[in-house]
């Protein structure tokens, strides 16, 4: 969802390269000011593109600010004060000894307009590197819900944001059901503490897809999520979260089986001093035949579990070119609760450290090391990295990570945790290598770059990978076992096709296994996985018109080992899904921001069983979100 927001962006660049101005001190100086007058309290950041280091400084009460002795490089200039829409200003350092000035004018939001050279506030963001992003959305709210005007006199404090869709889901065997996904976004200001709060409910109402004859099937479920977000300054931040989610699973006798799962967790991050900052996290996860039952079921997942996690770190700066954090992980898990017989509870503790040296001009290093004591055993996992700038335009990041001792496995290889496909190499795995290579193409203002990517993972944990947040798309998954050889390829790209369309694709492919496991059938099997997941999201910035097309493709193949009489099986899973989302403010001249929203999906999955059928499933969803 994209709003169309004014903008206005006046920029000189009174200096730039050659040798350094005689009574100028080297680095590059400047002054931010609005429409009538400077602009004192601005956030100024200096982004250089090789490394990506990053500089920030404060104008003072006249709007000005000074970068001292910045080094040479490709950098982006971007000034944010909140209330305002940001500026970004491409700038090239030929040297450090250079002394360049820059004079940037901000302008505040305010519906109904497009600037001159037709960017509105989501084209301006787009620009944005994600680490100033993160400090920019950190100050106007910790939702990011930095997309709403500053409110001005008269005003109320608070800005809302909520969104309602509603539609039907079908397969040709079970029907059709009502689907309805709400969500809703306040954030303000109470006293001096900073408030976000945002929730989203999902249900599909009950008797939906109850096959016929009492076959397998999902009789209806609902899903609630709760986020709450607290600032105190910019020193101190608090989060909360919690998911309850119920799905009734109809078995093939015609009973139910209900699939539950609760999370709840609270993080809080502390500044402690000029240069340190102490951060805490807890989390508490309780499930029922979330993670057993799907296409695949090897026999030692557990049908329910719990799961505690207790985290704690401590993040100091080395100097002006390095960081180290140093942390203490525990956690505690239980399994086979309810009706099966429970296991000994497990618990560990993992030690972590890790950092980073900045070697000038262009070369970050990047080192850690995580070691896990569990029960007596002790494993070790070091790891280290590398940030390299190749030219002006190509940068290149290599990591390595290895567990290189373990002693006394623990005897369930298992972790019920809720994986995304980018935690695999901190967690999870025994081994995880990544190289990326990356190009600027075009003027540094363009949008246009391209990335290529490739990982080779060792998994070192039974483990279920999700591929959709959606609770009731669970099936959307495979099963990793230990064993397991996943190498990846990636590949991103940005182009925009003319000055008012850009085109952003992204695309993963993996193919491996290896890994051996027991099914329920107690049968011995070997383990081979292959997915694709690949979208384009294409932005008309004249029209306010976004265009998201995505398609999934999970497959999965078990080979019988010594029992030559059973044959392979095969799971295939598709997805392909479109969603259109049109700003009205760009047709109408509306109070708030009003977006209309249209999402169609159509899947086809098979499963292991025999009476299984290939059809299609299809959801069709539509509504409208607005921001006051």
């Amino acid at each position: 969802m994209k709003n169309s927001l004014p903008l206005f962006l006046a920029l000189a660049l009174l200096g730039a390269g050659g040798a350094r101005a005689e009574g100028h001190p080297n680095g590059v100086a400047g002054r931010v000011k609005g429409q009538t007058a400077p602009l004192p309290s601005v956030g100024v950041y200096a982004y250089q593109l090789a490394d990506l280091s990053l500089h920030k400084v404060t104008t003072d009460t006249q709007g000005r600010f000074l970068f001292q002795d910045l080094p040479a490089g490709l950098y982006k200039i971007i000034a944010h004060k909140p209330g305002f829409l940001p500026a970004v200003v491409p700038l090239t350092r030929a040297t450090a000894q250079a002394y360049q000035f820059l004079e940037l004018e901000l302008a505040e939001r305010a519906p109904g307009r497009i600037n001159a050279a037709g960017d509105d506030f989501w084209a301006i963001r787009s620009r944005i590197p994600a680490d100033v992003l993160r400090d920019i959305d950190r100050h106007e709210g910790e939702m990011h819900l930095a997309s709403f005007a500053a409110p001005k006199s008269g005003q109320g404090l608070f800005h809302t944001e909520m969104q309602a869709m509603t539609g039907v889901e079908q397969t040709p065997s079970a029907g059709a059901g009502q689907v309805s996904d709400g969500r809703v976004g306040i954030e303000g200001r109470v006293g001096g503490v900073d408030l976000a709060v945002e929730g989203r409910f999902w249900q599909l109402s009950p008797g939906s897809f109850a096959p016929e004859g009492g076959g397998v099937g999902t009789g209806g479920g609902q899903s609630s999520v709760l986020t709450i977000g607290l600032e105190a300054g910019e020193s101190s931040r608090i989060r909360l979260t919690s998911f309850n989610n119920r799905l009734d699973h109809r078995n093939g006798d015609g009973g139910e089986t209900p699939v539950d799962l609760e999370h709840y967790q609270v993080s809080w991050s502390q500044d402690v001093g000029q240069n340190g900052r102490s951060d805490f996290a807890a989390q508490y996860t309780n499930e029922s035949n979330y993670h057993r039952h799907g296409w695949i079921d090897p026999v030692n997942i557990p049908e329910a579990s719990r799961t505690w996690r207790v985290e704690g770190a401590y993040t100091t700066s080395l100097g002006d070119s390095g960081t180290l954090q140093t942390g203490l992980r525990y956690r505690e898990q239980q399994f086979g609760l309810g009706a099966s017989a429970e296991e000994p509870a497990q618990s560990n503790i993992d030690l972590f450290g890790r950092g980073g040296t900045r070697i000038r001009p262009a070369v970050l290093v990047e080192y850690g090391l995580y070691s896990t004591l569990s029960d007596g055993s002790l494993s070790l996992a070091p790891q280290g990295g590398v940030v390299l700038q190749l030219g002006s335009n190509w940068q290149a990041k290599a990591s390595a990570s290895r567990r290189v001792y373990q002693d006394a496995p623990t005897a369930l290889h298992f972790t019920p945790s809720l994986y995304e496909e980018g935690d695999l190499c901190e967690q999870g795995s025994d081994a995880c290598y990544e190289l990326h290579v990356s190009r600027k193409v075009g003027d540094e203002d363009d949008d246009n770059q391209i990335s290529f990517g490739a990982l080779h993972r060792t998994v070192g944990e039974t483990l279920r990978l999700y591929f959709s947040d959606q609770f009731a798309d669970r099936l959307e998954s495979l099963y990793l076992v230990r064993g397991d050889e996943l190498p990846e390829v990636q590949v991103s790209m940005s182009h925009k096709l003319s000055p008012q369309v850009l085109a952003t694709l992204q695309s993963r492919v993996a193919s491996g296994g290896g890994g051996t496991f027991v099914s329920s059938d107690r049968q011995t099997y070997e383990n081979r996985v292959r997915y694709m997941v690949t979208s384009l999201d294409t932005q008309f910035q004249s029209t306010a018109t976004g265009v998201f097309v995505a398609f999934h493709r999970l497959e999965q193949d078990l080979d019988p080992l010594n029992t030559p009489q059973h044959d392979a099986e095969r799971l295939e899973f598709e997805r392909l899904r479109l969603m259109l989302s049109q700003d009205l403010n760009i047709l109408l001249d509306l109070a708030g921001d009003w977006v209309v929203q249209i999402n169609m999906e159509v899947s086809r999955g098979t499963t292991l069983s025999p009476s299984s059928s290939d059809e299609l499933r299809r959801r069709f969803l539509g509504g409208i979100a607005v921001k006051f």
